[in-house]
């Protein structure tokens, strides 16, 4: 029987099968806890879940005041809160990250703000729910963004990025990512003042 051109998959199949594709290349390996977490972000990204909460102006508030409110919630509301912010960020920040070149919300600011939230829930009581995904998502928050990146990259949702952005890129995050895209290019990244050793 001749085999089907169309191949039958869910979306979490096809996000798991991209995500582990990229941790391959990028040499990152995580607890199957983290990878369950990150291909159901990507699923509920793609398909236009919101995010963050759905009260009217949410989505365009300065991650920064959505910091502050959700430090100001109490018990449950406070951890709805904070997950969303740091899944927000991450996802910004990894699958879209495109998007945030050139603006003055940076990717610096979104991975601050991400891992703020992440480390507060890692804290929270939250750990029960998902055993250490938090405290990871905190300490590796780069890392999962240029994984969530390069997923991006290879279901062809991103648009290809100048050498110059993708060194501002690396000026600004030091992801290992942007380096390997860039030595790709034969160009080696290197600091301002920083001495090249030959």
């Amino acid at each position: 029987m001749p085999e089907s051109l169309v191949r039958e998959e869910t979306p979490q199949e096809f996000f798991r099968d991209q995500l582990l594709r990229a941790m391959e290349r990028q040499r990152v390996s995580t607890s199957a806890f983290t990878e369950f977490y990150l291909v159901n972000l990507l699923t509920a990204g793609v398909r236009g879940e919101t995010l963050p909460g759905s009260e009217p102006g949410f989505d365009e508030m300065p991650l920064a005041l959505l910091y502050v409110r959700a430090l100001e919630a109490a018990g449950p509301e406070r951890v709805r809160l904070l997950r969303s912010l740091g899944d927000s960020a991450l996802f910004l920040s990894g699958f879209f990250a495109d998007s945030l070149d050139g603006k003055s919300a940076d990717h610096a600011y979104y991975a601050a703000m991400g891992c703020r939230a992440y480390g507060r829930l890692a804290r929270e009581r939250s750990r029960r729910l998902c055993p250490n995904v938090f405290g990871e998502l905190e300490d590796r928050f780069a890392e999962f963004a240029d994984v969530l990146a390069e997923v991006s990259q290879l279901t062809r949702l991103s648009r290809p990025t100048s050498l110059v952005r993708l060194y501002e890129r690396w000026l600004a995050t030091r992801s290992r990512r942007a380096a390997l895209l860039l030595a790709e290019q034969g160009i080696h990244p290197a600091s301002p003042g920083e001495e090249r050793r030959h």
